[in-house]
């Protein structure tokens, strides 16, 4: 089953910053399929973000940079640094860089969380136009209907 419109749409208005929106979409989504499509989703999308914060010219960052990176999401609010461990979001951002980085012992609902805020920070920062946002979902949402089919 191919990742839906409302599981687009789900992950969009987080993307754009309407946190409120995604809330209410999320809450309305089936969960059986969301546990497939809108979790696929989420990963591409974090995966294709981190690749293209982290790797500039076909270098990847140092460990220096992820680190400043994580700090600062987690300054963001006051809530954050509850909510994202920076170790745990140093590996997994190193992990989608493939620098051998294990999230294996990482709880399945940690890891889904830490991509939410991790994703909507990067998105965030690189501050993309409504095409280019539209560009990204399209590509997300196609390299995630790749890993289902």
């Amino acid at each position: 089953m191919p990742v839906t419109d409302d599981q687009a749409a789900t992950l969009r208005a987080l993307l754009s910053g309407q946190r409120e929106e995604h809330q209410r979409l999320l809450s309305q989504l089936d969960r059986t399929a969301a546990n497939v499509g809108y979790s696929t989703l989420l990963a591409a999308g974090f995966f294709e973000a981190v690749e293209r914060r982290f790797i500039v010219d076909g270098n990847v960052a140092d460990n220096a940079a992820v680190i400043d990176f994580v700090a600062s999401v987690r300054e963001r609010t006051d809530e954050t640094p509850d909510l994202i461990k920076p170790d745990i979001a140093e590996r997994m951002i190193l992990h989608a860089l493939d620098t051998g980085a294990s999230i294996s012992d990482i709880d399945p609902d940690t890891v889904i969380q830490h991509q939410l805020i991790l994703l909507a920070a990067l998105i965030g920062d690189a501050q993309l136009s409504e095409s280019e946002l539209n560009a990204f979902m399209e590509k997300i949402r196609s390299d995630a209907d790749e890993l289902i089919n």
